[in-house]
């Protein structure tokens, strides 16, 4: 049974091929994010990716460092890891320092792929996944009618077949373009994310139109806290709603299971780590909820370790792991995409392959 031996941060930007916006004035330039390093005292080590997000949950990768030196760190430092469970418990001890959902998302993720390589198992194995390959979707920013088209082109071009189209700046012109979207890829599947932009006045009457018009489900339609009114939607409308900013936690996920506010959970790896994503997973599952995968706009790591955790075979619509093809990186060792799926032994070996090559660089 190993113990913790050393934790550390590094830094890292990654440009982007484009500037990602959502919602009423998002901006995503670049990533900015961490790679947070466990080292067990065996040697094992395990790196993951924080993805700070001021606009969303007010981290920061100065902050993400400073939080996993100065707060985190002392909390692990020394404490054996056996299994799956003794890491979901430290991680639970994590959450005194409130907030830091990447920090604590990261560091969680790092132990369990730390604690895999000291079992001498693949991060597949580890996590029990059952599927050989997950269908994937892929984000699409706003932006002009050609734009949007152009970035839905790219990625078809690239293998994927499932799209979330960002919404919420001119409802009219944005259902215009989706309508020509659906018309241009007749093999695709789209659906949107309002990021909260909707009004509970209009709401209905808008999803039930793209609804009508093929888009399968939306996600945050309304602000998080019109806790009432998002129940109202949920029932009153034909769209299958998502939820994503509404449940950052476990206990989140807890009261909107009880408000009844939506059909879809997405689960981001990135800010609840493999602990707390998994007891989320099963408490939607037992509420009777379909669930997704997402990863918070992350790079390659990132989005491969989050492909593994949609492995799981309750996981059943397309999840969100394919952001890194949006990224200027190397990704020489990305595994294909073959008709909108990813095979999962590929991204496991994928992941292998980078935590050897990080794992000299840091």
């Amino acid at each position: 049974m190993p113990s913790v031996r050393r934790i550390s941060t590094i830094p890292y930007t990654v440009p982007l091929k484009a500037t990602l916006r959502w919602g009423s004035g998002h901006e995503l330039p670049q990533l900015e994010h961490v790679l947070i390093r466990v080292e067990l005292a065996d040697g094992a080590v395990g790196i993951a990716e924080a993805t700070p997000r001021p606009s969303i949950y007010g981290e920061t990768p100065a902050s993400v460092a400073a939080v996993v030196a100065g707060h985190l760190t002392p909390l692990l430092l020394g404490r054996w890891v056996d299994d799956f469970e003794s890491v979901a418990a430290l991680s639970a001890k994590l959450a005194h320092i409130k907030n830091n959902n990447t920090a604590r998302g990261a560091l969680d993720v790092a132990l369990h792929q730390a604690l895999a390589q000291s079992r001498g198992e693949s991060l597949a194995t580890y996590l029990d996944v059952t599927r050989r390959r997950i269908l994937l979707s892929t984000i699409v920013s706003t932006g002009t009618a050609e734009a949007v088209v152009a970035d839905v082109d790219d990625a078809f071009r690239a293998g994927l077949r499932v799209f979330k189209v960002k919404v919420g700046r001119s409802h009219e012109a944005e259902t215009e373009t989706i309508q020509r979207l659906i018309e241009n890829y007749p093999t695709a599947q789209f659906y949107v994310d309002a990021n909260e932009t909707l009004t509970s006045a209009d709401a209905t009457g808008v999803l039930d139109r793209l609804r009508e018009m093929g888009v399968a489900y939306c996600e945050e339609p309304l602000p998080v806290h019109q806790l009432r009114q998002r129940s109202d939607l949920r029932r009153n409308c034909k769209m299958p709603i998502i939820a994503d900013d509404s449940v950052f936690t476990l206990r989140e996920l807890e009261r909107e299971i009880a408000f009844e506010t939506f059909d879809i959970l997405n689960i981001k790896t990135a800010r609840t780590g493999f602990s707390e994503s998994r007891r989320m997973l099963d408490l939607a599952a037992r509420a009777g909820k379909d669930i997704m995968v997402g990863s918070q706009a992350s790079s390659l790591l990132g989005c491969l370790q989050a492909a593994l955790f949609a492995g799981h075979e309750t996981v059943k619509c397309p999840s969100e792991c394919s952001f890194y093809l949006k990224t200027e990186a190397d990704l020489t060792v990305a595994p294909p995409i073959v008709d909108g799926y990813m095979a999962l032994d590929a991204a496991d070996d994928a992941i292998s392959q980078m935590q050897t090559i990080l794992a000299r660089l840091t």
